[in-house]
C-alpha cells in the first residue's frame, strides 16, 4: 500500500480481498499495488557482477487485474571494480595451484628439492629417489607456469574490459 501523494509505501502485505476486487471505502489517497516479478532473477557469475533488485513503484496496470497497478521487481547487474575482478582470479588460480600442489604437502617436498638441488650443484650423483624428486618438483612447475600464464591472460582480458571465465583454463592436477 503506498500513499499516492508521496509516494510512501506504507506496508508491503497481500492483498486484503481474497477476490482482488476493488476495495471499497479506501481513502483516495491510497493505493494498493500487486507486486510482480516480469523477469526471473538472472544467471550471473557474482564474481564479476553485482545483483541489484530494484523495486518500483508504477501506474502500469496489472494484466490480469487492471483496477491495480504493478509494485516491480526486476533486476540488474551492473559489472564490478575491476580490481574485484582481479582478486577473484587471483583466488582462482591460488585455488588451481593449491589443487596442483597442495598446501600440506609443500614444505614436504620444496625442502628435499632444495637438498636435491645442493647435492647436484655439489657434483654428487642424485639417488633414484632424489631423480623423482626433482622430476615432480620439475613438473609442478610447469603446471604452476601454465597457472600463472592464465592468470597473466585473464588479468589482460580484465585490464581490455572484457569479462573472463574465471573457471576455465587452470591446470588442477598434481603430479
Amino acid at each position: 500500500m503506498i500513499r499516492k501523494s508521496t509516494g510512501e509505501i506504507l506496508k508491503h502485505a497481500d492483498y486484503p480481498r481474497e477476490d482482488m476486487q476493488p476495495i471499497s471505502g479506501l481513502d483516495p489517497d491510497l493505493e494498493w499495488l500487486i507486486k510482480t516479478q516480469p523477469c526471473a532473477e538472472p544467471d550471473y557469475d557474482s564474481r564479476i557482477f553485482i545483483l541489484n533488485r530494484v523495486e518500483a513503484i508504477t501506474s502500469i496496470p496489472h494484466p490480469e487485474y487492471n483496477w491495480l497497478n504493478q509494485y516491480q521487481i526486476t533486476f540488474n547487474t551492473p559489472k564490478r571494480p575491476a580490481a574485484d575482478i582481479q582478486t577473484s582470479v587471483i583466488n582462482a588460480e591460488n585455488d588451481a595451484n593449491n589443487q596442483v600442489f597442495p598446501f600440506t604437502e609443500q614444505l614436504k617436498l620444496i625442502t628435499l628439492g632444495i637438498a636435491t638441488i645442493f647435492r647436484e650443484v655439489s657434483g654428487m650423483k642424485l639417488t633414484t629417489s632424489e631423480q623423482e624428486i626433482k622430476n615432480k618438483i620439475l613438473a609442478l612447475a610447469v603446471k604452476i607456469w601454465k597457472n600463472d600464464v592464465a592468470l597473466k591472460t585473464k588479468v589482460a582480458e580484465i585490464t581490455s574490459g572484457l569479462e573472463p571465465n574465471i573457471d576455465e583454463g587452470w591446470e588442477k592436477t598434481g603430479v
